[in-house]
């Protein structure tokens, strides 16, 4: 049982209801993260703005499952792993390669994959303080300053996600449900 339930529409202030409109638009649905986290609109908002500024900040959508897979797997998100899943193949997003990542894989290689979740892990492990020789691999590997910037804003999206999702105990969603054992 979840112990910060999903609002219902009747619950909801009036900018609770703006931001959740505004998400059942873009996304098809209000999933109960968002539903749970309109207990408090201004974060739910901020939580709206940091996704869709990471969404035009030059990341492709695989880089951001990586990144998002990751930091699910990393703090034991029962929520974003399947959510992960199914955001994924709705992108188009190689599913083979998530579901590695789900299951604690380091990838090998210099694909792109293999080099973003080198990245994540490496400033997640330094809290974001990479020397100098590691900064410059990362350039030389294809990760562009911009890029680097968009990683640690979505490192900390996850973070926030996958924090709120443990304390609140957010139930899946009925859809995310056959993602979740995969």
């Amino acid at each position: 049982m979840a112990r910060i339930a999903p609002l219902q529409d009747h619950e909801l202030n009036e900018q609770a209801a703006e931001v959740l409109t505004r998400i059942r638009r873009d996304w098809g649905a209000s999933w109960n993260i968002t539903s749970a986290m309109a207990h408090n609109p201004a974060v739910l908002e901020g939580f709206l703005a940091l996704w869709n500024a990471i969404d035009q900040s030059g990341l492709s959508s695989a880089d951001r499952e990586v990144i998002c897979m990751e930091m699910a797997v990393a703090n034991g998100c029962h929520y974003c792993v399947p959510a992960h899943r199914y955001a994924a193949r709705q992108a188009g997003v190689d599913a083979g390669l998530i579901d590695r990542i789900a299951g604690g894989e380091t990838l090998e290689g210099e694909e792109r994959p293999a080099v973003v979740q080198r990245l994540v892990r490496r400033l997640v492990a330094t809290k974001g303080q990479l020397d100098d020789a590691e900064f410059l691999a990362f350039q030389e590997a294809g990760i562009t300053k911009p890029q680097m910037v968009a990683v640690i804003a979505e490192i900390a999206h996850c973070t926030m996600t996958n924090y709120f999702n443990r304390l609140a105990q957010t139930e899946l969603d009925p859809f995310l449900a056959p993602y979740n054992a995969e």
